[in-house]
């Protein structure tokens, strides 16, 4: 397929289409050789096509993928945005950067967006695609966890899941954990929460989605995108013990996973992270290489990129010893 598109015509395609209202339906309509690459061998629909694209963004630098993702108008800040100067000036604020500055480090980041999509070398290409993996389960967009510990005990925790039906008729979705505490969605999404205790376990959380009034249970649709949010307040009465490590395992595939833990009060005198491990092989102390700063907020964060496999993710610490 790459040697059939010529780079400068996909370069042109990628700068028309990041004009008006960015990468929505009508406009990859326009641009031939955008949505070729995006194509898999079937005709997709244009929300996997969106997943395939923002897939290309998201393996490109840190910096790149912040700066198109607002310029294509698919990051939280800027979906719905209609113009490209808008979305530009947005961005500027975000790197403390004017709109002219902006636009001029665009055209590098297209190039290398190009360069992606012929090659095809990024998750979600429908030259790599494992087709199994798209059937009968769900594959989240992005995922987002803040763990607020706080005074060395855990406080509450913030999920939001992005995700794509790849069934139709999916009721619920159930997330596990092996800790106590309260459940409580959105109170302005789409999902009710049915909590099981699972004897010598843990809990299951069981998201039912609902109807536009949620006045009662609905199921999903295949391709459509839902956000499920939530937060997990720790049980009042208990008095928990301190905590030492927070980590987060992807069964389905995650194409972005962001891991946050907050620290209010006493902050730890070591923190460490790990990647893709199993659950026993989770460092209780850490590699020189691993080991992470807490910012002026005493947070420490985890981007991870197509994580999958049941293996865990996250951080540990040490506390200073008490006498």
């Amino acid at each position: 397929m790459g040697d059939e598109i010529s780079p400068a015509d996909l370069y042109a395609d990628l700068e028309l289409l990041r004009k008006n209202e960015g990468f929505v339906a009508h406009r990859l309509d326009r641009v031939d050789t955008v949505a070729e690459l995006l194509r898999g061998a079937d005709i997709d629909s244009f929300d996997r096509m969106r997943h395939r694209f923002a897939s290309a963004i998201y393996a490109l630098s840190e910096n790149d993928a912040s700066l198109l993702l607002d310029v294509f108008a698919l990051s939280g800040d800027t979906v719905g945005v209609n113009t490209l100067r808008e979305r530009r000036r947005i961005h500027g604020e975000k790197i403390g950067r004017k709109i002219d500055t902006v636009a001029d480090r665009e055209p590098a980041a297209l190039n290398q967006l190009a360069s992606r999509l012929i090659r095809g070398t990024y998750p979600q290409s429908p030259l790599r695609l494992d087709v199994a993996e798209m059937h009968n389960g769900i594959i989240y967009e992005s995922i987002s966890t803040l763990v607020v510990v706080e005074d060395r005990r855990w406080k509450r925790t913030f999920e939001h899941y992005r995700f794509i039906a790849t069934f139709d008729e999916m009721d619920y979705l159930t997330v596990t954990r092996s800790y106590d505490g309260t459940v409580y969605p959105d109170p302005r999404g789409a999902f009710k929460v049915n909590t099981r205790r699972v004897e010598g376990a843990g809990w299951n959380d069981h998201f039912w989605h609902l109807n536009s009034a949620r006045t009662a249970t609905a199921p999903m649709r295949r391709n459509e995108t839902y956000d499920l949010k939530f937060a997990i307040h720790a049980p009042a009465a208990d008095e928990l013990p301190p905590m030492t490590l927070a980590s987060r395992a992807f069964h389905e595939r995650a194409l972005l996973a962001n891991i946050q833990v907050q620290f209010v009060g006493e902050v730890p005198v070591d923190v460490w992270k790990f990647e893709r491990v199993s659950g026993y092989a989770r460092p209780s102390v850490p590699a020189d290489d691993d080991r992470v700063p807490c910012d002026d907020r005493g947070c420490v964060g985890v981007r991870l990129r197509d994580v999958h496999g049941g293996l865990f993710s996250g951080f540990g610490w040490k506390w200073e010893p008490r006498d």
